[in-house]
């Protein structure tokens, strides 16, 4: 109920199935590509993979999706800096 989609695509990644709570009950849709077939996003150690909204649609799109990078910069960490002068 916490708005979170699920993803599930089957071993030959010609077809895939998006459940998501619609707040009255849970809702299944599914894709099946004619042709190619969706990206491998995930390895085989079962990690679960994250993806934002706008990822989410274009692999239901059949795109390649690779190279994955934060366009948020990474947050500075502070240090102290220690000077010649106070030793």
């Amino acid at each position: 109920m916490s708005g979170d989609l699920y993803l599930f695509v089957n071993e030959s990644r010609k077809l895939c199935k998006v459940l998501v709570w619609a707040g009255t009950g849970l809702c299944i849709f599914q894709k099946r590509l004619e042709r190619g077939c969706f990206a491998k996003l995930w390895r085989d150690d079962g990690q679960v993979v994250r993806l934002t909204q706008s990822e989410l649609a274009l692999f239901i799109e059949g795109c390649t999706l690779f190279d994955r990078r934060s366009l948020s910069p990474v947050p500075l960490e502070r240090k102290r800096v220690v000077s010649d002068r106070a030793m």
